[in-house]
């Protein structure tokens, strides 16, 4: 790229995170046993930008999914740190389900369990990154590219005709020499390559795609954030759910990553910014507790029918799912009582002309295209798990169709509308 800004400076520090072996994985409510292995570190990184006296952050953390709450703590210990408000910082997680529990809350079929042990570790190993990247700020150039996957993400309700976005969005930080510092990555699909059956901690994909991508670039630190995911995984297109796959999986994403890093539009001024709406999400009618059992039976019959005519593995999968979904249904029902709404954030912050919006948990495809669609900042790129943790927001064919994700969500179908119109007017605003 070319020389650097003056005026533009950043640093980076990934920081091992790694439970130890024992701990519980989050992701699925099947999975009953710890943690027996440690296949590949998990890591929070941690990116700060700055441009004259504004700043910006951003943190990647390997987990599943965060709270509100604890991304309100984690805010609280960087701001002091790194002289910017806790506004200017965002949080996401990559929702691999080979992470530990502990950070999600109150989850339909995954329990309620915090650990507040392991957030406070996770906070003093954050808090120790932002210290040196407080004093290791350079001067920097900024690049930003796009490029497409295909082999990866299909819509896991519909792989032949249902939405995916294909895009990857990424941002280059180079420093005087030219050399890649960072690289931010954005793009959607589940990292559900490994199943229940996995015990082994990893980062799925997004951690094979960074190991790929550091043979390359040894000294430079690649942040993932996911995009489109909610109605998007590897259930079509994996060819099995080893570590092997992981790996196959890993390299697709490091390839288009690298290629898009050769070409990327290097940004002549570089300003930076962050601003945070505060809403509320207003949660559905649940059947009767009686009106959900007689659905979770329903739908055990008919897996049953499916196993029986030896359907395709992902027909039967697809069943499995809408049964767990009406289970989910059945804990939401005994769950949420008289609760109306809950409340969180959706974020914008601006890395010169990038628009980087967060979603508080699973969009559907639809939401995020809607959203770059009519976005009046380009390109904007959509950071799911962002924050918050708040369910599945699917839109409303899926809700007319059951999916499993659908049943799975806390909100009716007109969440997905909600989210756009938060999304577009803080864009327009800003």
């Amino acid at each position: 790229m070319a020389a650097h800004s003056e005026t533009f400076y950043a640093a980076v520090m990934p920081v091992d995170v790694t439970p130890p072996i024992g701990t519980y994985l989050d992701g699925y409510g099947s999975r009953k046993e710890p943690a027996n292995d440690i296949h590949d570190p998990l890591f929070a990184t941690l990116l700060m930008l700055k441009a004259g006296s504004d700043g910006v952050a951003l943190v990647t953390l390997d987990l599943v999914g965060i709270t509100l709450s604890f991304t309100e703590k984690l805010k609280a210990a960087l701001s002091p740190v790194l002289g910017i408000s806790g506004e200017a910082i965002l949080v996401s997680a990559i929702h691999t389900h080979a992470g530990p529990v502990g950070f999600m809350g109150r989850v339909p079929l995954l329990g309620n369990f915090d650990d507040p042990l392991l957030q406070e570790i996770f906070l003093r190993k954050i808090r120790g990154a932002a210290v040196w990247v407080k004093d290791h700020l350079q001067p920097v150039q900024v690049g930003i590219g796009r490029g497409e996957i295909h082999d990866i993400g299909r819509n896991r309700n519909d792989p032949e005709h249902g939405l995916n976005d294909s895009e990857l969005g990424v941002l280059r930080v180079d420093d005087a020499n030219g050399q890649p510092l960072a690289v931010l990555m954005n793009y959607g699909c589940h990292p559900t390559v490994l199943g229940p059956d996995n015990l082994a901690i990893s980062a799925d994909y997004p951690g094979a795609a960074r190991t790929a991508l550091r043979k390359i670039y040894p000294g430079t630190a690649f942040l993932f954030t996911n995009g489109a995911s909610g109605d998007v995984s590897t259930r079509f297109t994996r060819r099995g759910q080893g570590f092997a796959e992981v790996e196959r999986m890993g390299n697709i994403l490091a390839g288009e990553v690298l290629k898009v890093m050769q070409v990327v539009t290097p940004l002549e001024e570089v300003a930076v910014s962050s601003h945070v709406a505060t809403f509320d999400l207003a949660l559905r009618h649940f059947p009767s507790v009686d009106e959900a059992r007689k659905k979770i039976e329903t739908l055990e019959a008919e897996l049953k029918q499916k196993r029986a005519a030896g359907l395709p593995a992902g027909e039967i999968r697809k069943a499995v799912t809408k049964l767990e979904g009406a289970q989910g249904q059945l804990d939401m029902a005994q769950s949420y009582g008289d609760t109306k709404t809950v409340a969180t954030v959706v974020q914008l912050l601006r890395i010169g002309p990038v628009a980087l919006v967060t979603m508080p948990g699973e969009p559907f495809t639809h939401i995020v295209l809607e959203i770059k669609k009519h976005s009046p900042i380009h390109p904007t790129f959509v950071v799911s798990y962002g924050n918050d943790y708040r369910g599945y927001f699917p839109d409303a064919v899926s809700v007319a169709a059951g999916t499993y994700e659908a049943l799975m969500s806390p909100y009716d179908e007109t969440i997905g509308d909600k989210l756009i119109q938060t999304a577009l007017t803080l864009l327009a605003e800003r």
